[in-house]
């Protein structure tokens, strides 16, 4: 028995953790609200941590010492992972009430818990209050990832609201600039890079591109 537990062990980790992935990303994984909360929303020294991850025998999925472009983009898999999760379990937990508020015995004795009488059956129940916007030290420990369930994310340079003409969600960071992506989502970095280079507001006549990408960004 206890060798058929171990077995079952081996088949669930396998699952859970994919050699799909690499032993970095797995550690960031695994400490990633500790670096969020560390890092305190500053940049991060790359080059110093792959000299560190090497040293620690942290490889990227070829079993190779991580550069500096590995590790970025490992970093951003992990945020985007994370948030992925988030987003489950906020939908787990929706379901969970639906599912609660549409039983029609819910205000009955019977469904109470122990020492839990619950309000008087003529009350009313008060209707969900929308999420407020996360605040920048909670959105920096998800890695800046729009959430469909909230639909806003918090930078330095203003807020980013999603539309009911988004497809998808995008990754920005800290200082307002959308990270990754291809087509209009590569435009609108190429558009807010030029305007970094030039010393203009990061957002500087980008309307197009965020219209395009179903979102819309709001000074703070």
């Amino acid at each position: 028995m206890r060798n058929q537990a171990a077995k079952t062990d081996v088949i669930l980790n396998g699952i859970a953790r994919p050699k799909t992935r690499s032993s970095l990303f797995w550690w960031l994984f695994d400490n990633h609200a500790a670096i969020a909360q560390r890092a305190e929303g500053r940049r991060f020294d790359w080059t110093e941590l792959c000299t560190t991850f090497r040293d620690q025998g942290l490889t990227d999925l070829d079993g190779k010492a991580p550069t500096v472009r590995t590790a970025r983009m490992t970093w951003w898999r992990v945020r985007k992972e994370h948030a992925r999760i988030e987003a489950l379990r906020a939908a787990e937990r929706a379901n969970r009430e639906r599912r609660a508020a549409a039983n029609p015995r819910r205000d009955m004795p019977s469904q109470f818990r122990n020492g839990d009488y619950g309000p008087p059956l003529a009350t009313t129940a008060e209707p969900a209050r929308p999420k407020l916007p996360a605040t920048r030290v909670e959105e920096a420990s998800r890695g800046f990832q729009l959430f469909t369930a909230e639909g806003v994310v918090v930078t330095r340079v203003g807020r980013v609201f999603k539309t009911e003409e988004a497809t998808q969600d995008y990754v920005f960071d800290e200082d307002g600039m959308i990270v990754g992506g291809i087509g209009w989502a590569s435009g609108l970095r190429a558009k807010q890079q030029l305007n970094a280079r030039h010393g203009r507001p990061i957002n500087d006549l980008t309307e197009m591109f965020y219209a395009r990408l179903g979102l819309r960004s709001e000074k703070p």
